[in-house]
């Protein structure tokens, strides 16, 4: 399904053009054609016109979906509100054939007829049923690696069952699974499920839609969410604009708000002027600026080691229940320090001595169903610790004695001669030495210790 209608509704160009924008921008990197359409109204608005009059309102739905049918697409449309009427609409005319008669006989005098045959679908159904995440993630230029993003659905795009069949209406998970596939760390949070609450605005009640905004921007910055990503204009502006609104009363909070494909433009290599993002009312700045931080910090990560191991590791953290050293030691949690370095928090590992506490048992590559282990990453980590400086002082003493000796220890010959050993053969230590410069690399462990 690359061919279609798209069905822009009214919120999204009247007040969010940039939305319209980066859905176009979105659709063109993703190959798919659209159609737009001369002669539909709104698709109505689901609660405010079927409360005045249930019949106008599926009249109306009716009429803009058989508008579609008579070209002959399919519909994507990018508003959950939409969605859920054209789904709505579909489930009640299926069900009531006379009522779809009756309206059928009004539509024929613009020549129209309603079928109820034609596919629709919202744009994140489209991208996760029929773009899948493997595809969307494969044309990512700058993934989002270290960046906590939640997301919130909105009510209209789950639910009610059975018109609308897509997610869980109540443990959706496909929106989750693009952004992750984007590179990002998706963040549960206790108010995921809760509706943006922004209809109380359109019938007076501002303290409690700004009461339910307010619940769900805390939630999230006490889950230290860097971005939340939107798919329904309606709770964008709930979460952007009465964001703002809760910003100018000096409340102390600032989530940047993202529709998903603003956030799959910037992953394609879209900048953020294309896109219009300056006129979102609270800033992505910050998100940006982050994101740009993290991308440099992945960069040198990624010169010592195999980042997307390392994430695997982070997310499964079986192998800490294997590790022995956690079993007698409460301070040492190499999970939580393979969480560090995924996080860009590399020298802070460095310096932690628990560094030195892994005893490269290989237990856990052994347990690992992966094969991966985390053994060679502290290995490397510890090569990397001595470069910086950071390691304990028993470290390059040894070192320099293996590399005068050729040992780490002389033989006890009088305890030897007690057992009746005899003398052992000598050493390769100057053959090392010989062979390694080991006056020159002597003379650094020198230099460095006087530092």
């Amino acid at each position: 399904m690359k061919e279609f209608a798209v069905f822009w509704g009214c919120t999204i160009p009247a007040r969010f053009p940039f939305i319209e924008k980066s859905v176009r921008v979105m659709f063109d990197d993703l190959g798919a054609q659209i159609h737009e359409l001369p002669g539909h109204t709104c698709c109505p608005e689901g609660t405010l016109v079927k409360a005045n009059d249930p019949d106008s309102f599926f009249t109306a739905a009716a009429r803009n979906l058989a508008i579609v049918e008579k070209a002959g697409w399919d519909l994507v449309t990018p508003c959950n509100g939409c969605y859920s009427t054209f789904k709505e609409c579909q489930s009640h005319l299926k069900t009531h054939w006379r009522e779809r008669d009756t309206i059928n006989d009004r539509l024929a005098t613009e020549d129209l007829h309603y079928d109820g045959t034609l596919q629709v679908v919202h744009f994140a159904e489209w991208l996760s049923e029929h773009m899948g995440p493997g595809l969307i993630a494969s044309k990512a230029k700058k993934p989002f690696w270290g960046m906590n993003i939640a997301v919130h659905y909105g009510c209209h795009l789950l639910r009610p069952q059975p018109a609308v069949k897509w997610d869980d209406p109540l443990h959706p998970t496909k929106v989750e699974a693009i952004v992750t596939a984007l590179g990002a760390t998706v963040v549960d949070y206790p108010t995921k499920m809760q509706c943006c609450g922004g209809y109380l605005d359109r019938v007076g009640e501002r303290e409690g839609s700004l009461a339910f905004n307010r619940r769900k921007l805390y939630d999230l910055q006490n889950h230290q969410v860097d971005a939340l990503i939107t798919v329904c204009p309606s709770c964008f502006q709930q979460f952007d604009l009465n964001q703002a609104a809760l910003q100018r009363a000096n409340e102390p909070i600032h989530i940047p708000v993202l529709y998903l494909s603003e956030l799959i433009g910037l992953a394609y290599g879209h900048s953020p002027d294309e896109l219009g993002m300056d006129m979102h009312r609270v800033s992505v700045q910050p998100f940006l600026d982050k994101w740009e931080a993290r991308s440099v910090e992945k960069s040198r990560l990624a010169q010592d080691f195999d980042v997307s191991l390392l994430n695997k590791c982070d997310t499964c953290r079986a192998c800490k229940d294997d590790c022995p050293v956690c079993k007698v030691d409460p301070k040492f949690d190499p999970c939580d320090m393979i969480g560090q370095l995924v996080s860009g928090e590399i020298d802070e590992v460095l310096d932690d001595p628990n560094v030195w506490k892994c005893l490269e048992c290989y237990t856990c590559l052994e347990m690992c169903h992966s094969d991966i282990g985390m053994a060679e990453t502290f290995r490397k980590l510890k090569e990397l610790a001595i470069v910086r400086g950071s390691r304990p002082d028993s470290i390059p003493q040894s070192y320099e004695m293996f590399m005068t000796t050729g040992t780490l220890g002389k033989p006890k010959e009088g305890a030897r001669k007690k057992l009746g050993l005899g003398p052992l053969p000598p050493t390769g230590g100057d053959a090392v030495k010989k062979l390694m410069g080991c006056d020159a690399v002597i003379a650094a462990c020198d230099s460095e210790g006087e530092e």
